[in-house]
């Protein structure tokens, strides 16, 4: 599994001591969207499809901590729209990393060159940087040509910096298991520390509604992927739920 024992430990930790106190329901990842605003427009998402003064909002630096602090969770996922866009989400960041949360910053970076001096590698901080499979795939994806390459250079760079980095990869109609190994074993060669990787849900304001796979195909299709990755030792990213879930 691509996750440090340092972030294996203190979530262990965090299970133990719910388990200790009787609780039995309890969150384990805070989903924190400072705002809903991309500079994509990919097929599979209709976030942008909100109304602008919807768009233009932001979660303010204490709200955003507040949240953390409320829900408790050793983990944070910083998504959107795109967060990078968010002109105070180094101060987010730092205030999630002095509280000791692993912070996960989803990106589809085409910013992320331009603003990665606004952050400090830390063991706290992972970049999980989105690639919807091979470049071909992923620029379908996103609706726009040259983004897989952009996201593969700044990979690269952010790596070389001394950033821990992943890929997220959501996966739609037509792939099929050979292609998806390819790819896994290209970010494993990239030297990305792990892989988040699922099937595209349906999300009723996506512009293409016809390109989520279904929930037998998906299965079939992870089952496919997993046996051709056997002894390949893909990084993968624990969600232990959905990997089974897929047929590992």
């Amino acid at each position: 599994m691509g996750v440090p024992l340092r972030q294996q430990i203190t979530v262990a930790s965090y299970l133990l001591k719910q388990k200790l106190k009787g609780v039995k329901r309890y969150p384990l990842v805070l989903m924190l969207e400072p705002l809903f605003r991309c500079n994509l427009a990919c097929a599979g998402c209709g976030k942008i499809d909100y109304p602008d003064e919807i768009l233009n909002r932001r979660l303010s630096v204490d709200e955003c901590l507040s949240a953390v602090d409320e829900c408790g969770a050793p983990i944070v996922s910083i998504a959107g729209g795109e967060p990078l866009l968010h002109k105070e989400l180094p101060q987010v960041v730092e205030g999630i990393i002095a509280r000791k949360k692993y912070v996960y910053l989803c990106t589809n970076a085409l910013l992320l060159k331009k603003r990665m001096d606004d952050y400090k590698p830390s063991p706290y901080l992972t970049l999980s940087i989105h690639l919807d499979g091979n470049r071909e795939r992923h620029d379908a994806s996103v609706c726009q040509t040259g983004v897989f390459d952009r996201a593969v250079d700044v990979i690269k760079l952010a790596i070389n910096k001394g950033f821990r980095v992943t890929v997220n990869c959501t996966l739609f109609q037509g792939e099929s298991a050979e292609e998806i190994a390819e790819f896994l074993d290209y970010v494993k060669a990239l030297g990305v520390e792990g892989v988040t990787i699922a099937p595209g849900f349906s999300y009723e304001h996506a512009p293409l509604q016809n390109i989520f796979i279904k929930m037998r195909e998906s299965k079939e299709l992870f089952r496919k992927v997993f046996k051709i990755g056997k002894d390949k030792q893909w990084p993968f990213e624990p969600f232990a739920v959905v990997l089974g879930f897929l047929g590992r």
